[in-house]
């Protein structure tokens, strides 16, 4: 058994672990000595509290640059265990990494690539509806007429309603989504990902 308590505001209150079961407390401050009291008496809260027993989890993840840590459990559940102090969070995940049995610890270190993967799509892709609903605009603008036939919340319907604002609006409205794609893709291919995992193994 181990137990971990902060008094950050910004922190889960109460870790713990024992009982092949990961617990997170959130008690009022008036409760926290009883609750702390009564898990060192392997007595589980009744309150405020979250449980992930190993029979359920998957894996547990610490990312670099992260205030918590991530557990995967049962379908594609997830929780977070919140701790601002980088030394605390690292006991935890060592202590969980070296007691919960059946798991196997890996370093997932992203390329700049994998990193950047998904802004990149979103550039892409936010590039081809613009070009789209610019092309559409300049339509409307010359005179020609649009009607969307079938499915009046598809795609072409956002596009067509996006279009009739004029081009000038069209502009600034994909220029200011792809200048957030953009700023997203630098900052993850500046610094990618570093992410430890302990996989359960089953």
């Amino acid at each position: 058994m181990n137990i971990w308590r902060s008094e950050n505001k910004n922190d889960d209150k109460i870790i713990a672990y024992f009982n092949e079961t990961i617990y997170k407390c959130n008690p009022k401050e008036s409760e926290i000595e009883n609750v702390f009291y009564n898990l060192k008496n392997n007595q589980v809260p009744t309150n405020n509290f979250t449980s992930v027993p190993l029979s359920y989890l998957k894996e547990i993840h610490l990312e670099e640059g992260k205030n918590y840590i991530e557990i995967f459990f049962g379908g594609d559940s997830t929780e977070q265990l919140k701790i601002n102090d980088s030394l605390v969070r690292a006991d935890i995940f060592d202590y969980l990494k070296t007691n919960i049995p059946r798991t196997k610890f890996s370093i997932d270190k992203y390329s700049k690539l994998r990193a950047g993967k998904k802004p990149l799509i979103a550039m892409f892709v936010v590039f081809a509806i613009c070009f789209w609903t610019f092309y559409i605009s300049s339509g409307i603008e010359q005179g020609d007429e649009y009607k969307v036939v079938g499915n009046q919340r598809s795609v072409a319907s956002i596009v067509l309603m996006l279009a009739s604002l004029g081009t000038k609006n069209v502009l600034l409205i994909f220029g200011s989504l792809f200048g957030i794609a953009l700023t997203s893709f630098i900052l993850k291919t500046k610094n990618p990902k570093i992410v430890q995992k302990i996989v359960v193994k089953r």
